[in-house]
């Protein structure tokens, strides 16, 4: 194919390639392509019809910033019950408030109630005899106890729980939640009136057994004993105390049963049944009729101790097939629950002695790095001594890391009831805003001293104050056998050194020798975390400077002159910065525009080029049997015009 030359305003569109008649696209040829796609895609774009509005969108008012739905739900009260009753939210318990606790401590004994009396009841004819008296007394507490049991769905239900972090308190919510709640089907099944059999059976041995279902409020046992281990003051003793009465709990359920199978099987029948290996079984064989329940009781429970702990050297072997199997059953029952106490009992141990044997190690990485570089029998006495007396005043070797699983807001509060008398105390201090003290009190930092160390040294740059929080310190002279004062808990010193005063004659050196008598406990501010703070407070800032000025004019240690001129540079100095930093802001969004602009340019002309290359491609892959090529001497510059010929022709690009 042949195209005449054009002497009209011509670019180079093909050019030889190296070695061959390929051909390339020049950069003339590019910039016209990327134009194109420019023009063809702002066409698609202004032809492109506008989406229209669906009935579930919301209508924006952009002058108001805010959305404002087309439909508009109407305000229900979510406190206002049926027949114009209106809940009352502050009737609603948290979970973990001090009246829901005892309220959870009213309920356990009830539960602890029926646990410990129904099992008894059902198998000693004793405790349901009317001649006793039992049985009058055990109506009243079974009755008391599901009164209570009544009341307990209701405090259950006044429960908020957390949503997103915030208690609900509508009472609709609340019943929902308890209502599909697993507790809620338990505490309906502990409730059925099973007590209405009665009325066929009679109550007495061993229908009491029918109360059993008042057992499945064990929940609320179990909540009571989490929730008061969190109260606890020693958690693991705590603990042994809890295993243990639950060791004693299954002891006397297994000892009734014991006496029930041995009841049903005949009691004194074998020497396997009760009273068994008791001492008045050999006195006479039929003295177990008039036996007391106290004694029946106490034989049952010890037997049942012998069986679950596995000394067995004192029983006698069963004799029948229900002997062996509630024998067995209670051998295997006895090695899981022995094998359980053990496991629990050397956790416990493992635990009280968890942090001793973590602070004996670090103190022996310390004695270990001592030795290895042969520091001397005197330093290792002085760390051995220091070791010890962290340890008796119960100290922490690292007391900033205890609270850092507590939120900002927690640590702060408790920050400021440990610390925030102490800054009261001081006199720079005095009349300053309670938020500015609140965010000092998180910067303090537990500083210790073994006796003899130099808390500062007349003539040192001041980088810290102290706050002596347990001990003595001595404000001595340069060699330190002259003593000037003694410095005791409460005192600060070292304030006035990191406020840079203007014009003191001092500076911001320290003016006095402090060393500590004994130990000491110091908490210190360093004045980086101390301009930090004034920075957010500059009232604040200013009263401090002023106070700090009198102190200084009072005892003549500050230079009027030297201040005035220090607080001329002073002032110059910041107005200068204040400049440069607006400057800067100005500078930075400038350049973030400019690279908005430039991140924008770079991806639409990406997506051409991309775009580009894959019609280039195809044009390539469905002309290779009609190439069209260039004798290698044609030097024939093609116009505008021969452009559009290609294009017509489908050449070069399909668009």
């Amino acid at each position: 194919m042949s195209i005449p030359s054009r002497s009209a305003a011509t670019v180079r569109f093909f050019r030889p390639g190296v070695g061959g008649g390929s051909a390339r696209l020049t950069f003339y040829g590019l910039a016209w392509a990327v134009r194109m796609f420019q023009s063809a895609r702002r066409r698609r774009n202004q032809a492109a019809p506008e989406p229209a509005a669906s009935r579930d969108q919301v209508t924006v008012d952009h002058s108001a910033e805010q959305i404002v739905p087309l439909v508009s739900q109407p305000d229900v009260d979510p406190f206002l019950l049926k027949w114009g009753f209106r809940f009352n939210p502050n009737w609603v318990l948290k979970p973990w408030s001090k009246w829901r606790f005892r309220w959870l401590i009213v309920v356990s004994l009830a539960v602890l109630y029926n646990l410990l009396i129904i099992f008894p009841r059902a198998v000693f004819e004793q405790l349901e005899q009317d001649d006793g008296g039992y049985r009058k007394a055990w109506i009243v507490l079974d009755y008391i106890c599901d009164f209570l049991y009544v009341c307990d769905m209701f405090i259950n239900l006044l429960t908020g729980f957390l949503d997103n972090g915030v208690i609900v308190r509508e009472p609709r919510r609340l019943w929902a939640h308890y209502r599909a709640s697993r507790k809620f089907k338990l505490d309906l099944l502990s409730l059925f009136p099973t007590d209405l059999c009665f009325i066929w059976t009679g109550q007495g041995k061993p229908y009491v057994i029918l109360r059993v279902n008042r057992l499945l409020r064990m929940h609320r046992l179990n909540e009571t004993i989490y929730r008061a281990e969190s109260r606890a003051d020693s958690p693991i003793f705590y603990r042994i105390a809890v295993l243990l009465a639950v060791l004693a709990i299954v002891t006397h359920i297994n000892g009734c049963l014991y006496y029930f199978v041995s009841s049903e099987i005949g009691v004194g029948s074998d020497r396997w049944v009760y009273p068994a290996t008791a001492m008045w079984r050999h006195e006479n064989a039929t003295s177990h009729i008039d036996d007391t329940m106290w004694e029946k009781w106490i034989f049952c429970t010890y037997w049942s101790a012998m069986m679950l702990t596995s000394i067995l050297p004192n029983m006698n072997n069963p004799a029948t097939t229900g002997e062996f199997v509630f024998h067995i059953m209670d051998i295997l029952v006895g090695v899981l629950l022995y094998a359980t106490i053990v496991a629990r009992i050397s956790g416990m141990i493992l635990n009280i002695s968890k942090k001793r044997d973590v602070f004996r190690g670090k103190e022996e990485g310390v004695k270990g790095y001592l030795q290895l570089h042969k520091v001397g029998s005197d330093m290792d006495s002085r760390v051995v001594k220091w070791f010890d007396y962290i340890w008796s005043t119960k100290q922490d070797l690292d007391e900033e890391s205890v609270l850092t699983l507590l939120p900002q807001k927690l640590r702060m509060e408790i920050a400021r009831f440990v610390h925030i008398s102490v800054l009261q105390k001081v006199q720079l201090f005095h009349g300053v805003d309670d938020q500015f003290l609140e965010e000092l009190v998180l910067k303090l930092k537990f500083v210790p001293f073994s006796p003899g160390d130099f808390i500062c040294r007349k003539g040192d740059i001041g980088r810290q104050m102290y706050v002596v929080r347990r001990g003595k310190l001595n404000v001595v002279s340069d060699d330190g056998r002259k003593i000037f004062a003694t410095l005791g808990a409460g005192t600060v010193f070292g304030e006035l050194s990191i406020l840079n005063i203007p014009g003191s004659r001092n500076g911001n050196r320290r003016t006095a020798n402090v060393c500590a008598v004994g130990y000491a406990d110091l908490f210190s501010l360093s004045k980086e975390d101390l301009w930090d703070a004034l920075g957010e407070y500059p009232d604040v800032r200013t009263s401090l400077l002023e106070r700090a000025r009198h102190i200084l004019k009072r005892d003549d240690l500050i230079d009027e002159q030297a201040a005035v001129q220090s607080m001329r540079v002073s002032r110059d100095f910041a107005k200068v910065s204040a400049q440069c930093e607006t400057s800067l802001d100005i500078l930075q969004q400038h350049m973030q525009r400019f690279m908005d602009d430039y991140k924008g340019a770079f991806g639409e002309l990406n997506l051409d080029l991309q775009e580009m290359e894959t019609q280039i491609k195809k044009m390539a892959k469905g002309r290779k049997k009609q190439p069209f090529r260039r004798k290698k001497d044609d030097r024939r510059l093609y116009s505008a015009g021969d452009i559009d010929i290609l294009l017509e022709e489908d050449v070069v690009f399909r668009f």
